[in-house]
């Protein structure tokens, strides 16, 4: 059986990737719906189709959450650690941006990142598979709330928080606030209405050890101010593995036309800008399918 073992390392050390991965799933002994299952089970789906390609070689992983997913599968089919994952790094290494500096997400706040750092302690440790912005605008574009519901995939044992930020277009007077909604509660909170930022530090219902994932929701409530807004803005300091940004505008005042826009770097010009389609129920949605970190935003016509 150990020189069967080593065998099977070496082929899958060996490559290339589709080779070394249909090694490793045939050694295994699992069929590709025992592996998707098992995959689905730690929080990192990958479909029989994708699988079935990547070993075929009629497809690379390159997305981030593909290449999370990887790290998983070697787990799941029993082989060395790295061994899968190292063959496609160079892709990686394309196709994957990596963390902002939160001084970069925060250009034009300077405070935040250091009021920040206080919070974040488990936010390097975190994979981001999915997230979900809804803001809710009243009558007169005023921001009312930001839902937020985050897929997160733990990279070590003992991860238990999770920081959040979110920085309203002008100052409000009443301080608002952070509901827990789903699998987590408010640690802590702090609100500096000199610069219009809420942070709080948001404590998950359990501790998570490396590869587990949660599923979290909560929102920021807004009191009711006079003041119309133009544009929501949300910062991704780290890749998603799909996120999506909507505006759900009042019955009453649905905006004729929306476009999103991106900007990445300290400086604030636009790195890509397109249309935003408005639905009948009156909302903006922004899907972005391996979504890199930056400053993602929806505009409206005044």
């Amino acid at each position: 059986m150990g020189a069967e073992r080593r065998r099977l390392d070496d082929r899958v050390a060996a490559g290339p990737f589709p080779v070394a991965l249909r090694a490793a799933i045939d050694g295994s002994g699992l069929g590709l719906e025992r592996v998707r299952y098992r995959l689905a089970q730690r929080g990192t789906p990958v479909s029989v189709a994708t699988l079935s390609q990547w070993q075929s070689g009629r497809s690379t992983p390159t997305r981030h959450d593909s290449l999370v997913a990887i790290g998983v599968l070697e787990e799941v089919l029993g082989v060395v650690p790295g061994s899968l994952s190292s063959l496609v790094t160079p892709a990686r290494r394309r196709g994957a941006a990596g963390p902002l500096t939160r001084e970069a997400v925060w250009p034009q706040e300077p405070l935040v990142p250091r009021l920040l750092s206080r919070f974040d302690r488990d936010d390097e440790h975190l994979t981001r598979i999915g997230q979900h912005d809804l803001v809710r605008l009243g009558p007169d574009h005023d921001e009312r709330s930001l839902r937020v519901r985050q897929v997160l995939r733990a990279e070590r044992d003992g991860v238990t928080r999770l920081s959040a930020a979110y920085r309203f277009e002008r100052p409000h007077p009443v301080a608002p606030r952070v509901k827990p909604l789903r699998h987590c509660a408010v640690e802590h909170e702090l609100y500096r209405p000199e610069i219009g930022t809420l942070i709080a530090s948001l404590v998950f219902d359990r501790v998570l050890s490396a590869h587990d994932a949660i599923l979290i929701e909560y929102e920021f409530l807004v009191p009711p101010m006079t003041g119309r807004s133009f544009f929501v803005e949300r910062k991704l300091r780290f890749p998603v593995g799909d996120y999506v940004l909507e505006a759900a505008f009042d019955p009453r005042s649905v905006p004729s036309a929306c476009r999103w826009e991106l900007r990445t770097g300290p400086e604030d010009t636009v790195a890509r800008t397109g249309p935003v389609p408005l639905d009948s129920s009156g909302c903006a949605q922004l899907v972005v399918p391996g979504a890199e970190p930056g400053r993602y935003s929806l505009h409206w016509d005044r």
